[in-house]
């Protein structure tokens, strides 16, 4: 890419026309990229540590469709927080070097 498309670039990006509203957009997904990851890791490790926990001790009121429905869910969730998130913060620069 030469320096004029890269200006053109600059001017349809969201930095190039509002760069304040692009770095609070930066801010929440960055925030929510982090936070958003580590819940659900902490949620996936709970309920695998439970779940072995409480499989010892040959309990029958715990379900294990629901517990593998949560953590279907944490990692779904985690996809998209850990890969997606990030991947919508570099897309702001308005170059097509991502797909």
């Amino acid at each position: 890419m030469n320096g004029s498309e890269a200006a053109v670039a600059q001017e349809g990006s969201l930095y190039g026309r509002k760069p304040v509203l692009a770095g609070l957009y930066v801010a929440v997904l960055g925030v929510a990229a982090v936070v958003g990851t580590l819940d659900n890791l902490i949620v996936i490790v709970t309920v695998s540590i439970r779940y072995t926990a409480r499989r010892r001790t040959n309990s029958k009121n715990g379900g294990a469709a629901g517990k593998a429905f949560i953590v279907n869910l944490a990692l779904s969730d985690t996809i998209v927080t850990a890969l997606i998130n990030p991947l919508a913060i570099a897309g702001l620069s308005g170059e097509r070097t991502l797909l």
